[in-house]
């Protein structure tokens, strides 16, 4: 029997319900029905009540449902430990960073890293702060640079860099040229978002803005990713809210600013990592980021106003 199946039975049964269940996983629903029903076949009974077109687990049914997310456990953790053992073997971490941010971490950590462990390899990877979540949980990935939440006892996390919520704005918007922009005003002017599924943290910071400043933003456009979203305000089309480090990022045409609201709204740059990881190379990885973290941290206390987080993280000391 494939395994597909039980997976599939797993999402019928704890949902009751082939529509959820077929979103769930990805799949059209009439073809999730034809698994059911295969599955019963060689089961040989029913595994399901079907009444006006509700569903209930039957005697045997129950039974299995346990069974069957105890086999997909097992095999799910056995993946895992031989995906882990395979690139301890190898020497590989597996990195997987939200889409920005990545200057911050080549510019000094990971080639610092490199210099002194030659022999590991590295595999990046960009994927949006909800999948690295699930890749960290079924051990596809040693360590994700993500915003949160984090919501899972088996992964453990680190603030790798605390920074501001900036407006990001079309140069030739009149409001562009008051520092910081006030919020009432900028309300008045369509906002760009992006979707929470992809992005929750920054999705919700910006909740947690007009609600600390009495507005209400006009959404008129949905992105599914940040250059996305700065490349519709290149075009004029609104503004958006994004991390400070979006300053080294920006094309021409595009502005930062920061915004009238005291203290200053942040998001947290989370470094993320299985508690169970103890490979000796990806130790080593991610105390050299817990280095530059701290490095940066003591910058921006010295500098609390900089705006470019770049050519902070440039002008720290050489690591010894």
């Amino acid at each position: 029997m494939e395994l597909r199946l039980l997976r599939y039975f797993v999402a019928v049964a704890e949902s009751l319900n082939v529509t959820r269940a077929a979103a769930q996983l990805h799949t059209a629903q009439p073809s999730l029905s034809r698994q059911i029903r295969h599955l019963e076949e060689i089961i040989g009974a029913p595994l399901f009540l079907r009444n006006k077109g509700r569903l209930s687990l039957t005697q045997t049914g129950c039974g299995l449902l346990p069974k069957a997310k105890e086999i997909l456990r097992t095999t799910e953790n056995a993946l895992m430990e031989a995906r882990q053992a395979g690139r301890a073997a190898h020497g590989t971490i597996i990195v997987a960073m939200v889409v920005g941010p990545e200057r911050l971490l080549f510019s000094r950590a990971i080639p610092d890293f490199m210099r002194r462990f030659p022999d590991v390899q590295l595999l990046l990877r960009t994927m949006t702060s909800p999948e690295q979540v699930e890749a960290l949980l079924k051990g596809e990935i040693n360590v994700g640079f993500l915003r949160g939440p984090i919501e899972s006892d088996e992964i453990a996390y680190d603030v790798y860099m605390r920074e501001k919520v900036l407006a990001v704005i079309p140069e030739d918007w009149a409001i562009a040229r008051k520092k910081p922009v006030p919020l009432k005003e900028l309300a008045t002017m369509p906002h760009i978002s992006i979707s929470r599924e992809v992005a929750p943290a920054v999705y919700d910071v910006v909740d947690t803005i007009a609600k600390r400043s009495g507005v209400t933003f006009r959404t008129h456009l949905i992105t599914e990713n940040l250059m996305t979203s700065i490349n519709a305000v290149a075009s004029g089309l609104g503004f958006c809210f994004f991390a400070e480090y979006v300053g080294n990022i920006v094309p021409r045409g595009v502005v930062t600013r920061s915004l009238d609201l005291v203290p200053a709204p942040e998001l947290d740059l989370l470094v993320a990592y299985r508690k169970d990881d103890r490979s000796a190379s990806f130790s080593e990885f991610l105390e050299t980021v817990r280095k530059f973290a701290a490095m940066i941290q003591a910058n921006k206390q010295r500098d609390p106003d900089m705006e470019n987080l770049l050519n902070t993280d440039r002008r720290v000391q050489e690591p010894l």
